[in-house]
């Protein structure tokens, strides 16, 4: 008898990958992965996945990439596939829902981020100086693919998820101090604990709803790792495991929207929100994560070796 499908968008990245690894390992479906280019998919063909091209700007092609499947993982990308484009991702994730609508699948997994426009206080944070009405776009954008998913008819879990650990390799940028050999990173977080996890903690959390759709539909499931993390208690953990002694220095508001980089005043956005605690570690409280990966030191101790090519 042929298992239910379930079809995996962004599966060659951190996300959609971690998807398509802990499907793999229940091994309950069969998992049909979703790329723009199939070529950079051939480990994942290896291990008996079916890998599909589509289009998150073409909706028939994700027609045809979710034909008979059971259940559906989006995820929509603001900083890679969008391009930074607020409007682009907010269409490119009602692109995904339509067609899994029109292809009549079963159970939606989305990966998704909560409103702040909707649920902080009038005035507790500043517009965006170069988006007039928004306060943190890429959390808005996930949460209008959220409503117009709700609104779609379609049975669906939405994930809200939390800073990844990943990020410690893929995104923060170490400076070297010559004077004592450390490196450092910064932003304008602040030194309070925060809700994190390890990417592949939203592959395990899909895993768990897709294994039993009908229990979390219509729900929002945080994905959480037990412990809350702070800046400074990564980098203690960053030097025991790496080696090299690593510092956290926190810059202000203004100093990190003025980073070279594009996108610079979103991530500022990004951190000012999380500063407002307890408020936001309480939407995403660990006793309701219906899985947990990694603790930061055993991710850490995991990952040593990427993370020492990212620090050195």
């Amino acid at each position: 008898m042929a298992r239910p499908v379930i079809v995996v968008l962004g599966a060659t990245g951190s996300q959609g990958g971690g998807v398509v690894a802990a499907l793999l390992k229940q091994d309950k479906f069969s998992v049909r992965a979703v790329t723009r280019s199939a070529a950079k998919a051939k480990d994942l063909a290896e291990k008996g996945v079916e890998v599909i091209e589509a289009d998150m700007n073409d909706k028939a092609s994700l027609v045809k990439a979710f034909e008979s499947a059971e259940g559906a993982f989006i995820v929509t990308d603001f900083w890679g596939g969008a391009g930074l484009n607020a409007e682009t991702e907010i269409q490119q994730g009602k692109n995904a829902v339509d067609a899994a609508k029109e292809a009549k699948v079963g159970h939606v997994v989305l990966s998704a981020l909560e409103d702040p426009r909707k649920l902080v206080p009038k005035g507790a944070l500043p517009e965006l100086s170069n988006e007039p009405g928004h306060l943190v776009s890429h959390f808005e954008t996930k949460a209008e693919v959220e409503a117009y998913l709700e609104d779609s008819g379609v049975p669906f879990t939405a994930l809200h998820t939390s800073i990844f650990y990943d990020n410690f390799i893929k995104f923060f940028q170490y400076q070297r101090n010559d004077t004592d050999g450390s490196r450092m990173w910064c932003d304008n977080l602040g030194t309070a604990p925060l809700a994190a996890h390890a990417a592949s903690d939203i592959g395990g959390t899909a895993a768990v709803v897709f294994a039993d759709p009908t229990k979390y539909a219509g729900k929002v499931v945080p994905v959480v790792a037990e412990e809350y993390l702070s800046w400074p208690q990564a980098a203690e953990i960053l030097t025991e495991v790496t080696g090299f002694p690593v510092k956290y220095v926190q810059v202000s508001d203004e100093e990190m929207a003025k980073f070279p980089f594009p996108g610079a005043e979103d991530l500022m956005a990004m951190f000012r929100y999380y500063r407002m605690q307890p408020f936001y570690n309480n939407l995403r409280n660990p006793k309701y994560a219906i899985f947990h990966g990694p603790s930061f030191r055993d991710w850490a101790t995991e990952n040593r070796d990427e993370l020492i090519a990212a620090i050195k």
